[in-house]
């Protein structure tokens, strides 16, 4: 660091013609100086430390930041000032706006086929998308209070096909659930997250994050930065791991995720006794499939209903013929129609039925919530 020089008369100390001496709160200093045009310089950091004051160099801004003694100095204040057009590295701390100025550090992002909950809020990807899920830490770096909300930030992921998605949900603060939506204090920080859906193929090749209309933005690259998708979720097609599948392979004895239920089969039956009051037809057996659902959306969510209407069931048979499913879910002991509601966390059990041949069995269940992806069971091993 080059040593700079700070003209003492800006001070308003008073100089004699000879070279001056220092006292500085009642004790002598001894100060190298520089006559110059009959002016006396000395230099900074030296001239700061007499008087009791820290200083530091921000060589990105080319800028000195001197703390006076008595002031409290606030700890990372200042993140790396973001050029227009940058990139931004993961990890890295970065203060956005110019009015407003806020550190922004992006710590990971993800993708996930799972609903994320925010308040009583639950986004979860259509059959045709997947979630983009930021996990970031702001800091106010400022000596005034800073509110901190959903639009605090403008987020943009352009897909890859270049198509812009905007981020227009909720935040939470990480680990809660709970909408953040606060005041931060001088150098307060806080962990938050945001998701939203973007299209389940391909990857994110560019985030673009906004602070103030006008102002420098921050633009981050997430091919092969972004936590990817693992199997049976992941199209293997796609090595890298960003493309979602819209059919899922399952298994029974799994939960899976759909809309605001998690689903898992049970069991598969076949039997020629009366369901909702009504027996096969001569020659033919039921192929009854026992699944069970779970209101996983977070301990914030509401209540959710279900009911005949809530989910989609077909069936492939042996012969790879399809049968929708068109009738109503029964209890799991009793003939008698299944429907009600689950708070977050409980589980439901229920019977869905198809009529086949007699000497027929199934090949393949496939369900889904609403325009969930869609899953499909393996179920040609119950005969």
């Amino acid at each position: 660091m080059s040593k700079q020089l700070v003209l003492l008369t800006v001070l308003g100390l008073a100089l004699a013609a000879s070279t001056p001496t220092f006292v500085i709160n009642g004790k002598p200093a001894s100060l190298e100086t520089l006559e110059k045009g009959g002016k006396y310089y000395v230099e900074v950091q030296s001239f700061a430390k007499a008087l009791g004051a820290s200083v530091t160099f921000d060589k990105a801004k080319n800028q000195y930041v001197i703390v006076s003694s008595g002031q409290a100095a606030q700890t990372e204040v200042a993140g790396t000032a973001q050029l227009a057009g940058g990139e931004g590295e993961l990890g890295k701390t970065y203060t956005l706006g110019k009015n407003n100025p806020i550190n922004f550090t992006l710590r990971s992002a993800e993708y996930t086929v799972s609903r994320v909950t925010v308040g009583s809020n639950v986004y979860a990807p259509k059959a045709g998308e997947k979630l983009l899920v930021l996990h970031y830490t702001v800091q106010n770096p400022t000596k005034r209070e800073q509110g901190i909300d959903y639009s605090s930030f403008k987020f943009t992921a352009v897909d890859a096909k270049d198509v812009n998605q905007l981020f227009n949900n909720y935040i939470a603060r990480e680990g809660t659930g709970e909408i953040y939506q606060a005041q931060l204090k001088p150098a307060q920080k806080i962990d938050l997250i945001a998701a939203w859906a973007v299209p389940a193929a391909g990857p994110i090749p560019k985030l673009i994050v906004e602070r103030e209309s006008g102002a420098p933005v921050l633009r981050y690259d997430l091919r092969g930065k972004a936590k990817p998708l693992v199997a049976p979720f992941a199209d293997p097609a796609d090595s890298s791991g960003a493309t979602a599948l819209q059919e899922v392979p399952a298994a029974a004895g799994t939960y899976y995720p759909l809309k605001t239920y998690d689903m898992k089969l049970e069991s598969v039956s076949f039997s020629s006794d009366p369901i909702n009051k009504k027996a096969p037809a001569e020659g033919k057996r039921y192929l009854v499939a026992t699944l069970s659902i779970k209101n996983a959306s977070g301990p914030t969510a509401r209540e959710a209903g279900y009911s005949y209407s809530s989910f989609k069931f077909d069936l492939k048979d042996a012969d790879g013929e399809k049968t929708n499913f068109n009738g109503y879910l029964m209890k799991a002991g009793r003939d008698e129609h299944a429907d009600g509601s689950l708070k977050p966390g409980e589980e439901y059990k229920f019977r869905v039925y198809f009529e086949l041949p007699q000497n027929l069995s199934g090949q393949t269940l496939y369900a889904s919530e609403g325009d969930s992806r869609t899953y499909a069971f393996d179920i040609s091993s119950f005969k």
